[in-house]
């Protein structure tokens, strides 16, 4: 269903469903990455249709296989996103909040503050059902937060919804038992309810009780104040009630994590693998302890950047060389480890790929290269990735076909489109086939005359041809 007010055409309605039947099939195959571009372009061309929201949003959980986090890197990666999401708030740019609110799911479609930045995104726009559809899944995703529920509950109250805003509202008592705010709205919506069914009128009383009267009955229901366990109480409690409990373990790391106690997530893990030593567990702990290191690198320069003690930024260099090498270790061992247990997984193959061609590795990079390219989502950069390596090994042949190839495939006018034609203008100058140097350049000179050396080399080309 989609609200009226989005304006799609019936040829591109057409056009959207062929996006979305195409993109179920991939999902129910299990090619989630190529469903996410499916459904995303539904969801960039009709953002109030929530058939697109909800497909969108299922296809991504499958393929986190509905593990409540998302990518395992998706606070690392997410920042530049979430400044987008608030900088397009800030300017009431709300097409703008849907798009990066959209990014930000493809990381975590657990994200519940870009559900809550997209709801009020729709609110705005005036598609009532996708802002409910959007508030609904915040709530899902982090049903504890009281804010979270206190800004849903306000939006479900205006469409009407009162039990799901009054559910939202107890959720906010449960967190904090004296709201006043929470307490009063709760009896506004049990009486615009009863009112809404033609139950209750407001100026002549069936019950025999005044508006004034209801409401504070309400008002004064008791909420019982227990006191709570810290979370590390009720992890160590739940522990020695169940010590085999594997999702006990599993889930305080996930939380720890989150939160950025890294250490912590990583004891936690290790705890874990005493109880059940499996080869996912023991890539959890490798992908924690990644983690780690990038913190201890992070900190070990900045500590260099602001300390003015030559002997001390010395010391702090060889930590740095040091850590650098065991992050660089820890890396292999990670994404060795990923596609050992994920085969099929395209986006692992090629990340390996990527450090080996880093290391100089362009044999094993090639390999991986190879067995990612079959995925359309990164193709291109298989493609040029693959050219840069075999040109490495002075397979020119072979570098010039791949660099050919990433050229046609890659369509968006951005940094890859531009490394490939650079590359191949490059080795065809280096073959010394002219033509086809000038024929390259001149593509990338049309789309980014500053790119690197490309004019001097048009020169270089153009004094070659007159020879």
């Amino acid at each position: 269903m989609s609200d009226d007010q989005s304006g799609v055409s019936p040829e591109l309605k057409a056009r959207l469903q062929k996006c979305y039947t195409y993109g179920n099939q991939k999902m129910t195959q299990g090619e989630h990455d190529y469903a996410t571009q499916m459904f995303s372009q539904c969801l960039r061309d009709d953002p109030a249709n929530i058939i697109y929201i909800q497909a969108f949003i299922l296809n991504l959980r499958q393929k986190y296989k509905d593990n409540k986090k998302g990518n395992s890197w998706a606070l690392l990666k997410s920042g530049k996103i979430k400044a987008s999401i608030k900088t397009a708030l800030a300017r009431q740019k709300w097409k703008e909040v849907l798009e990066n609110g959209a990014e930000a799911l493809k990381l975590n479609p657990w994200n519940s503050n870009a559900y809550l930045s997209m709801g009020r995104a729709c609110h705005e726009l005036d598609y009532p059902f996708a802002e409910l559809a959007y508030y609904k899944q915040a709530v899902e995703s982090n049903p504890k937060d009281a804010e979270i529920n206190r800004t849903a509950a306000r939006a479900l109250q205006e469409m009407e919804e009162y039990d799901h805003a009054i559910a939202c509202w107890n959720r906010v008592l449960q967190t904090k038992p004296n709201d006043d705010e929470a307490r009063k709205a709760i009896g506004d919506l049990m009486i615009e309810k009863t009112i809404k069914k033609g139950k209750y009128d407001i100026n002549e009383q069936k019950t025999g009780q005044t508006t004034v009267q209801y409401r504070e009955n309400v008002q004064n229901i008791e909420y019982e104040e227990r006191k709570e366990l810290s979370a590390e109480e009720l992890f160590e409690k739940n522990i020695r009630k169940n010590p085999e409990d594997i999702a006990i373990y599993i889930d305080r790391a996930d939380v720890l994590f989150q939160s950025n106690q890294i250490k912590e997530a990583e004891n936690v893990l290790q705890r874990l693998l005493k109880v059940q030593d499996k080869s996912e567990f023991r890539l959890r702990l490798v992908e924690v302890q990644h983690r780690r290191l990038m913190d201890d690198l992070t900190k070990i320069k900045t500590n260099y950047e602001l300390s003015t003690k030559p002997e001390v930024k010395a010391q702090l260099k060889v930590q740095f060389e040091s850590k650098k090498e065991e992050l660089s270790n820890a890396t292999l061992k990670m994404y060795t480890m990923r596609v050992e247990q994920n085969p099929g997984n395209t986006h692992y193959h090629f990340d390996i790929g990527t450090l080996y061609q880093s290391q100089g590795k362009f044999k094993e990079a090639i390999g991986e290269f190879q067995q990612a390219k079959s995925d359309i989502s990164l193709q291109g950069d298989c493609l040029l990735a693959l050219g840069q390596c075999f040109q490495h090994i002075k397979q020119y042949k072979l570098a010039m076909a791949h660099y050919q190839q990433a050229v046609k495939a890659i369509t968006e006018e951005g940094d890859s489109k531009k490394k490939s034609l650079y590359f191949a203008a490059r080795l065809a100058y280096g073959l010394q086939d002219y033509a086809q140097a000038e024929d390259f350049a001149t593509q990338l000179a049309a789309i980014d005359f500053s790119y690197k050396d490309v004019g001097e080399l048009l020169d270089k080309i153009a004094e070659k041809r007159i020879n």
